[in-house]
């Protein structure tokens, strides 16, 4: 058993209540975790045995604070007249002794927000003063018990021997799925605007379709049930925001807490705004750290030789409590926009001074997840010439940047840079999980599963299996012993898997393999949809192509039609990122429809898709050319089926210029798909009488088709 020790210091009398209700709150995560062979030892006032000499009691709290890992102390308005926070406060210089000698413990200090007009006494004000003017320790402030229980839960989580997955859904902070506390008193939930917006609108649909429930019950002829419908939609989209937004609260709190660590430096503004982000006052956090004076300042430091490097390092560390406002208020494109000109800026400052190498990575795998890919690569470019100058740069830092930038690789189709980069970044969590299997085996898998998709798409199949199969052990491995932590990561190695055993034949073992993730994925949806849905639409799409191409067209199209209506809903919540998906989608269903019959809806949905392709060309061409000519194949090669050979003829030939200017660029990757295209075009030529033009593309096809057929 592995034994966690946390230490309360409090007043005695004032903090009663508050005692007892961490103490509970300990209790139940030792329900949770004494299984997994891991204790918290929580001591308080309470606990220290009465048979101590009043004398030496301290004495006792003192040793007892040296032996502990986590220590927090909490402060009201205190007496003048009572030892009380004179003995509070040297417990805390105890902690503070012991973390300067060793590291530990981890201190957090709250003081308790009073009634306007009151004030604490004279010694918890001298010690707020201290803290801020002589230690430089950033403290909280807190209204209700359940805010330290949330720093609590974040911070033992983020031990990697204790681990766990903290989500808020419905106002509930859960950990692995068990519900722990209500948040609702929290004020940076409770006094987020859009949250409770959200909050009033689901409640008023509940409420209105608890009366249509009703309504339809005395009239079932009548459209109550059609309202009724048709309000449950709406308040399912309001769950998904709501829930994507308190994820990102969460997110915002877990970073202003760690900001206050012993050990960091905070300008005063960012000071401020965390004690405003306490209180839920978002306007007046921004207003802080959006102060163009701040700006004008770090351009002067920039002069100053002596302070330069402490002042910028502080406007960093502000500016990226910045974005985790921006990104609490909703994943906006304007949000999105303000976030990238905050990165510019203070990436640009990391990079001429050479400190914070970290800020780089944070923005490039900002911009992969917002599809900006070619931006992504840049920056990440530069921090691995950073990290080449750098011999103290980590393992993991090295590990991570090369799968981020493989990532970014892939997604623009340059697939031997991504190798070369996936190979490097499997190569060191191979050597790190051998020495920690706990903290990297997780990773190693994500690497596996990333090289063996690579190698999928370029035709190593061999070599794709054996590192998907790995991948898929450790996972469910991984998943025996924390299913609530892991059962994620095995429905993507299922998936994955499935997925290559498509490719060579194995459809049976690739069939069951896609049922198993589609399983797991409905019931993680059904607990989070909001995290879960998009996942959910991935295996209800992939399963329906294994279908399809098996020919259980029935269960295909229905897989195919839910998918599309969640990511439908999706990409009305969020275009940037589930357009794509959306396009994908609709293709898969028009290809099934085609072979079943149904050629208007296909017609319907090429069109839709190819639209799509179009407008997400013009922004990022790189990343998506090739879904462009994919797009443009399937709908030539309907209106080829249906007659319409003019506008078939123009798809086609747009398709062969677009693999041509890709071949130009990438050979390797894109021979196979012009052969396809010449020889499509070829087909339709025939039809129309153009012989020669479709022999010369023919004759072309064939030629690439003997070359590839001899190399592969």
């Amino acid at each position: 058993m592995k034994y966690i020790k946390l230490f309360i210091a409090s007043s005695i009398i004032e903090f009663a209540q508050e005692r007892a209700s961490l103490s509970d709150f300990i209790r139940s995560l030792n329900d949770i975790y004494v299984p997994r062979g891991i204790y918290f030892q929580l001591t308080i006032c309470e606990d220290l045995s009465n048979a101590v000499a009043k004398d030496r009691k301290q004495a006792e709290y003192n040793q007892t604070i040296r032996e502990s890992q986590y220590f927090y102390i909490l402060f009201g308005r205190g007496s003048d007249r009572a030892d009380d926070a004179i003995y509070t406060i040297e417990e805390f210089d105890t902690a503070l002794d012991q973390f300067r000698k060793a590291g530990a413990p981890k201190i957090y200090t709250y003081f308790r927000q009073l009634p306007e007009g009151e004030s604490a006494s004279k010694n918890v004000r001298d010690f707020m003063n201290r803290l801020d003017q002589e230690i430089g320790h950033y403290y909280s402030t807190f209204g209700n018990v359940d805010t330290i229980k949330l720093n609590m839960l974040l911070e033992l989580t983020r031990d990697q021997t204790v681990g766990g997955t903290v989500k808020v859904e419905d106002g509930m902070a859960s950990l692995d799925g068990h519900k722990m506390f209500s948040v609702a008193d929290i004020p940076l939930y409770s006094k987020n605007e859009t949250v409770q917006k959200l909050l009033a609108q689901k409640a008023q649909l509940e409420d209105e379709m608890s009366k249509l429930a009703l309504e339809y019950a005395k009239n079932p002829a009548g459209d109550a049930m059609r309202r009724l419908l048709a309000n449950s939609e709406q308040r399912n989209k309001i769950a998904e925001q709501l829930h994507t937004l308190e994820m990102d609260v969460l997110q915002l709190f877990r970073q202003s807490t760690e900001k206050r660590q012993l050990g960091q430096s905070l300008n005063w503004r960012e000071r401020d705004a965390l004690q405003m982000i306490d209180t839920g006052n978002y306007e007046a956090a921004r207003t802080l750290l959006e102060d163009q004076t701040w700006k004008k300042e770090i351009r002067q430091a920039e002069e100053i030789i002596e302070i330069k490097k402490d002042a910028i390092l502080e406007y960093i560390s502000g500016q990226k409590t910045l974005i985790d406002t921006y990104e609490a208020e909703g994943n906006t494109a304007e949000n999105a926009r303000k976030i990238v000109a905050v990165y510019e800026d203070i990436t640009a400052l990391a990079t001429k001074h050479h400190i914070e190498p970290d800020v780089l990575y944070e923005y490039a795998f900002f911009l992969h997840d917002q599809r900006q890919y070619q931006k992504s690569l840049e920056i990440a470019q530069r921090l691995e010439h950073w990290y080449a100058l750098e011999p103290d740069t980590s393992a993991v830092q090295r590990a991570a940047l090369s799968n981020l930038m493989g990532l970014d690789y892939s997604a623009q189709n340059d697939f031997a840079a991504a190798e070369e980069q996936y190979q490097e970044a499997l190569k060191i969590y191979r050597d790190l999980s051998e020495k920690n299997p706990n903290a990297y085996l997780p990773v190693l898998a994500t690497s596996c599963n990333n090289l063996a998709d690579l190698l999928q798409d370029t035709g190593s199949f061999k070599e794709a299996e054996e590192r998907h199969r790995e991948a898929l052990k450790i996972c469910r491995e991984l998943a025996g012993k924390d299913p609530d932590a892991y059962l994620s990561d095995l429905s993507y190695s299922c998936n994955n898997l499935a997925g290559l055993l498509c490719d060579i034949g194995s459809f049976r073992e690739a069939e069951e393999l896609h049922r198993e993730a589609l399983k797991i994925r409905r019931n993680l949806a059904e607990k989070n949809p909001d995290a879960y849905l998009s996942d959910l639409s991935d295996s209800c799409n992939n399963l329906a192509l294994l279908l399809h191409d098996t020919d259980s067209f029935r269960e295909a199209e229905e897989l195919h039609r839910e998918a599309l209506k969640i990511r439908r809903n999706l990409a009305e919540k969020n275009p940037d990122v589930y357009l794509p998906v959306l396009a994908e989608n609709c293709n898969n269903l028009a290809g099934l429809l085609c072979d079943t019959g149904s050629f208007r809806e296909a017609e319907e949905l090429y069109r839709e898709a190819l639209k799509i392709y179009r407008d997400l060309v013009e922004k990022n061409p790189d990343a998506y050319l090739p879904d462009l000519a994919t797009s443009c194949n399937n709908l030539a090669t309907l209106l080829h089926n249906t007659g319409s050979f003019k506008e078939a003829e123009e798809l086609s030939r747009e398709t062969l210029k677009i693999y041509r200017d890709l071949v130009e660029k990438n050979p390797d990757a894109y021979l196979p798909d012009l052969a396809l295209g010449c020889n499509n075009l070829a087909g339709l030529l025939c039809d129309t009488g153009s012989f020669k033009e479709a022999e010369e593309l023919l004759q072309e096809s064939l030629k690439i088709r003997r070359e590839l057929s001899e190399k592969y």
